[in-house]
């Protein structure tokens, strides 16, 4: 699930493509989340999905760290009161 290639109000081109990226991978953990919802799943299916799920969890932890932290408090600096 991507972002439509809407612009952000986000005037940071860097901290753009960071929260497009990170909706992408919200996206997927969300198809993810659907998928173990379907019934009769295999237990082979449910390994696969909890794996995919994993690797996307990881991926939004390292995705979260203190670069992005960063940039999204200069982008609120950069608002007016």
């Amino acid at each position: 699930m991507q972002l439509r290639e809407r612009s952000l109000a986000i005037q940071d081109e860097t901290l753009g493509v960071l929260i497009r990226e990170l909706g992408d991978e919200c996206g997927r953990v969300l198809e993810l989340i659907h998928q173990l919802q379907l019934p009769d799943l295999q237990d082979g299916q449910k390994a696969e999905i909890l794996a995919e799920l994993t690797a996307a969890t990881i991926h939004l932890h390292t995705h979260c760290d203190d670069e992005l932290q960063a940039s999204l408090a200069d982008e609120l600096e950069r608002l007016s009161d």
